[in-house]
Parts: C-alpha cells; structure tokens; sequence
C-alpha cells in the first residue's frame, strides 16, 4: 500500500508504527538502538504473541541489568503499546557484544538471521 504523505515510500502496518515509536522514544531518552528478534522477527508470531525487544544504550549502565526493562515499560505505554505484551532485555554496548558472541538467545538470532534493528527516521537537515 503506498503512503499518500511520502509517495514511493510504504505505508507501515500499526505494528511497525508502534516499533518505530518505540524506538523513537528509546533514542531521545537514551540514546538507545532498539532490536527485535523472537517470534515476530522470524515471521511466526500469533495475534497474541509478545514483542521481545533488546535496547542498547549507555546510559543503561547506571542500573542493575534486571531492573533495566521493568523501568522502560511507560515508554512502551507512551509509544501506544497499551494491552500488547512485550519482553524487553536492556544492555549496554559492551553487554550487548558478548550476548551476540555467546551461544544464548541473542546470539543464537543473530547467527539466524533474526536480529531487526528498528530504524527510526532521520531528522531532515534544512539548507541555509
């Protein structure tokens, strides 16, 4: 379906709307990149299925890794992602390279094929 605001680029569905958001909200609060990987990235999720997201920032540091996630759920919220469930892992850069290296989750989706940054759109530069 073509996008009547920005011709020759696609519309995005309500789920990749709410991802962008999302991800949007994560870069200016915390310069953080968002991933999907899981069920939704291969392409088998259920109406019900959760998002199962990775943020990677920096500024995660300042937390304990298992309280990262529990504290980024009003952005979700914020981002529209009401009554849709979602699994966040929070790391930082460093974290992020060793679960990519190592034979866990991260590691086993990237080596698959099912590791999908969410870009967000670049700001517009405008010329003097």
């Amino acid at each position: 379906m073509a996008n009547k605001v920005a011709p020759g680029i696609p519309k995005l569905t309500l789920d990749q709307q709410l991802l962008v958001r999302f991800a949007q909200l994560l870069r200016q609060r915390y310069d953080a990149r968002l991933y999907l990987f899981g069920s939704r990235a291969r392409g088998t999720a259920h109406q019900d299925s959760d998002y199962d997201l990775v943020a990677v920032a920096e500024a995660f540091s300042a937390q304990p890794l298992l309280r990262r996630g529990l504290d980024r759920g009003d952005l979700w919220r914020e981002a529209g992602g009401w009554r849709i469930p979602l699994d966040l892992h929070c790391y930082t850069p460093k974290e992020f390279r060793e679960e990519l290296a190592g034979l866990g989750y991260l590691g086993q989706a990237k080596r698959r094929g099912e590791l999908i940054e969410i870009k967000t759109p670049r700001a517009r530069r405008t010329v003097a």
